[in-house]
């Protein structure tokens, strides 16, 4: 191609110069193609930036003749706040050094509109590494652009309905326990205050206390709860290992939720013939066998709770299963996703966080787990937990 500049008349078929017919039948297929071409615009640009070719697709998506464009700068492609910052140019140097340019960005046809736009400049260099030009290449990503934002609108609006539903789900929560904390709390003040003597029975003061603890506990889970959810969310969730019998700890979780088990009406079934020894951070799978137990226990009240432990192939493997409502089919994929809650909370309390707490805790420490659940007739959750540090 020739180092020419600014010649408006200059017409978009180039004559290509060849030995022998099949030179020239490449040539002409090539001007052919490129003739042909109406979804890409395809053009080359001499050395300082001006149009030297103009393909039928350059018009369509530009939106010039060639008889207008040719030897005009390209620099009127871009938008006046990208030729302010010098743009053209430094796509022009970077091609040079490189080779290549490429980008995405806004330009404007002839008719002031903007689109998005897939530019691709490549340096042409001769035989000798003469710079002689550049091809340009541009496609029109309007539509790719705005599928692009919508979908991220959408997203945008479900992730502000998710934080919507649980700063709902959240104030409700917690003012669970607050409310009757408060209100035994008055009490005792009440009562205090009207007391013979001042004193209270020990027996009414235990009971009243009791019920307190069980009340700031509860907040102290839920606090406990967001609390690993911003350090998971920064990568902050580190692993502790100590070694550890993972049925001894797993009977003090059971034992633990006797109470709970017998207001659900339901009992919890323990198989675990033997020791599982290994390396885990306890505090942690605790976590996940509390969630995991607490689940069972609310969505199967009043049926038994089958929890399974075994070791097998270097790995503790857990099974927790109920006998209640189950999962409908559409929410088991998003079961371990944060905030999702698998039935409304109308009838079932939480945050939606204890599944995801579980499942980033058994990732963390090499393991996996999973579910299977049929609506109606119960939900089963498979943990594998590697022995030691893999």
């Amino acid at each position: 191609m020739e180092d020419t500049t600014r010649c408006p008349t200059r017409a978009t078929r180039s004559t290509y110069s060849g030995q022998g017919d099949s030179k020239q039948d490449t040539a002409d297929q090539l001007r052919l193609l490129i003739e042909s071409v109406t979804d890409h615009a395809i053009l080359t640009l001499d050395v300082s930036g001006h149009v030297v070719s103009w393909n039928p697709g350059a018009e369509r998506i530009k939106g010039y003749r060639a008889d207008e464009i040719l030897g005009q700068h390209f620099s009127r492609f871009y938008p006046p706040e990208a030729r302010a910052r010098n743009k053209p140019q430094r796509g022009l140097d970077v091609a040079t050094r490189e080779g290549r340019f490429e980008e995405d960005g806004w330009r404007v046809r002839k008719d002031g509109s903007r689109f998005w736009a897939n530019v691709v400049i490549t340096a042409l260099f001769d035989e000798t590494g003469r710079l002689r030009g550049f091809g340009k290449v541009t496609r029109d990503f309007t539509a790719r652009y705005q599928a692009e934002e919508r979908r991220e609108m959408d997203r945008l609006r479900e992730a502000l309905r998710i934080r919507d539903d649980f700063l709902s789900v959240a104030s409700h929560e917690l003012r669970t326990p607050l409310t009757p904390l408060q209100l035994k709390l008055t009490a005792m003040r009440r009562a205090v205050d009207s007391a013979q003597g001042g004193t209270l029975s020990s027996e009414r003061v235990g009971r009243d206390l009791d019920m307190a603890v069980r009340q700031v506990r509860k907040l102290v889970e839920l606090v406990d709860d967001l609390l690993d959810v911003s350090r998971i969310s920064v990568g902050q969730l580190k692993l502790e290992r100590t070694p550890a019998d993972l049925r001894e700890l797993l009977r003090e979780v059971i034992a633990r939720y006797q109470p709970q088990a017998t207001q659900a009406g339901s009992t919890v079934e323990l198989d675990a013939p033997a020791p599982v020894q290994g390396e885990w951070d306890t505090r942690r799978v605790e976590q996940v066998l509390t969630n995991l137990l607490s689940n069972a226990l609310k969505y199967g009240a009043g049926k038994p709770v089958h929890v399974r432990l075994r070791e097998e192939g270097g790995q503790a493997r857990l099974s927790v299963r109920d006998e209640g409502i189950g999962i409908a089919p559409e929410v088991l994929p998003h079961i371990f996703d944060r905030f999702m809650r698998a039935v409304s909370g109308r009838n079932y309390s939480g945050l939606g966080l204890g599944l995801y707490i579980a499942h980033q805790v058994v990732t963390a420490h090499g393991g996996g787990i999973e579910v299977h659940s049929e609506l109606g007739r119960g939900s089963t959750f498979n943990v594998r937990l590697p022995l030691g540090p893999t």
